[in-house]
């Protein structure tokens, strides 16, 4: 409410959130677009391991960050499942930033923060 004039908004966020947060996060983005402000989504993932859930078959804890909460496990078994539901989720959020004509950026962690966004800038002046 308080930006007055059209602005480009970058967010960075990892998009681990509840449900409803989620839901919440994009109103105000919806909003932020309402009033004709330009918004740029960086979703920042580590690649290799959260899409591609590159581990080794040994047996392994993972721990949420969030809560505390964690699970041992052999990575192969749920190497499969794990990837198509992110996957798909990754893509459900593609389509969702695309439905609400925010502008959506991978952002992997392994790579240069500043090749990411001088890759951002140059495609915006592509298509401008």
């Amino acid at each position: 409410e308080k930006i007055h004039r059209r602005s480009m908004i970058f967010l960075f966020t990892d998009m681990f959130q509840t449900a409803e947060d989620e839901v919440k996060l994009f109103e105000a983005l919806r909003h932020l677009k309402y009033n004709k402000h330009e918004v740029i989504l960086f979703h920042v993932f580590d690649k290799e391991k959260e899409l591609q859930f590159d581990f080794d078959n040994n047996p392994k804890r993972f721990i949420d960050v969030e809560t505390g909460e964690y699970i041992n496990l052999y990575a192969d078994t749920i190497k499969e499942n794990y990837s198509e539901a992110v996957n798909d989720y990754f893509e459900a959020l593609r389509l969702k930033c695309m439905q609400y004509k925010i502008k959506y950026v991978e952002a992997d962690v392994n790579k240069d923060f500043n090749s990411i966004l001088t890759t951002y800038l140059v495609e915006r002046q592509k298509f401008r």
